[in-house]
């Protein structure tokens, strides 16, 4: 192996272990030389990243995506786009390079990091977004307002980092994405840490609205224990509950919840979809029961799938998948949402995805690609 490629897998894992950077499968990394560009596989996690969890490509092929003109047609467009990163494939185990493979190779610098901070996207996710990230950060990034991934987004990004360039004659090497992350980019790992340093220390200088102290715990309630009763599909899904004094700040009541109802990010969609559901409190359980039941029929009736995130009034959250390895990523996906809208308040309060930006990412077949990983 070589050194750089060492130095991306260490990279890797520090930010990929780091649950205040990396939430679930989210974020990517990379390595360009001369001639090749290293890039995390699609599905694989950062935390647990070796040199296998790479796919590596050919430069001069990566080009053409850039230069060639593609179907206007969405989904038609995505497919072609996919089949020409497949053809810059130089390495071998039959892994699919991220989506976000063309972003990374126009960025002028050798190692790419790009990671979902939960402050950063505090930031990012918020009504001033724009406004205080040029207050804050000014010549040294490129804020992008929320395009939808994949070749749109990097075509908007490639023009975005032309004009920047020539605006402030250096390249970017912090491109803040709205409702998304930040990508941080240097010829060198430890340029890289400082960077982000930077950028952390920047984003806390505005936080008078600390998050509540973390006292997570499980609890108990009829819909966990009865969850199969619900709805006829729940046959096999697992459920569990916790709850914390930040939970309870959103499930206070409907109004409450208002502000976590929905998703922020496209690895909200990936992880917990993007509608989540509120459940009245009951004291008699047959009546709970009866609420929950009806709740969700009209939830599946409304999105045509069944609800990963049921809050209950009062009481905690509810997850709920096909098993545990993913009701553990729903919650730790759900309750970085409610962090990102508690700490949002610093900067106008939340903005979240729109209808039309929620329906590209569900009907996307990379997205859809990524769920199935995450559950395997």
């Amino acid at each position: 192996m070589n050194q750089n490629l060492a130095q991306l897998i260490e990279v890797s894992k520090l930010y990929g272990k780091d649950k205040t950077f990396v939430i679930a499968g989210g974020g990517n990394t990379s390595f360009k030389d001369e001639n090749y560009i290293w890039v995390k596989a699609s599905g694989v996690a950062l935390e647990t990243m070796d040199e296998n969890g790479f796919v590596c490509l050919s430069r001069a092929k990566l080009k053409i995506v850039s230069a060639k003109t593609y179907s206007h047609n969405a989904t038609k467009r995505e497919a072609e786009v996919k089949a020409d990163l497949a053809n810059a494939i130089v390495s071998k185990g039959g892994n699919r390079p991220s989506v976000e493979t063309s972003m990374h190779e126009i960025i002028d610098f050798q190692y790419v990091v790009h990671t979902h901070p939960t402050l950063v996207n505090a930031l990012m996710c918020s009504i001033n977004a724009e406004k205080i990230c040029y207050e804050l950060f000014g010549d040294q990034a490129l804020f992008i307002p929320y395009t939808d991934p994949g070749y749109i987004l990097f075509k908007k990004v490639e023009t975005e980092i032309r004009q920047f360039t020539v605006k402030f004659a250096k390249a970017p090497q912090i491109i803040f994405l709205e409702n998304h992350g930040v990508f941080v980019a240097a010829d060198s790992i430890p340029a890289i840490n400082e960077i982000y340093s930077s950028i952390i220390q920047k984003i806390n200088s505005k936080i008078s609205q600390v998050l509540p102290k973390d006292d997570t715990k499980s609890f108990e309630s009829p819909i966990i224990d009865k969850i199969q009763l619900l709805h006829s599909e729940f046959g096999t899904f697992v459920a569990k509950g916790v709850e914390s004094r930040l939970i309870h700040h959103f499930t206070t009541d409907k109004k409450s919840f208002l502000k976590a109802d929905t998703a922020f990010t496209p690895d909200d969609i990936v992880y917990c979809k993007a509608h989540y559901l509120f459940i009245p409190a009951y004291e008699n359980e047959k009546d709970q029961i009866q609420s929950a039941s009806a709740k969700i029929a009209g939830y599946v009736d409304s999105y045509g799938y069944l609800p990963k995130v049921l809050a209950v009034e009062g009481q905690g959250i509810i997850a709920v998948e096909e098993n545990l390895k993913s009701v553990l990523n729903v919650l730790e996906v759900y309750s970085n949402i409610l962090k990102i809208s508690y700490l949002s308040e610093n900067f106008g309060g939340p903005k979240f995805m729109t209808k039309a930006q929620i329906d590209f990412i569900d009907n996307w077949e990379v997205e859809n690609y990524r769920r199935k990983m995450a559950k395997s």
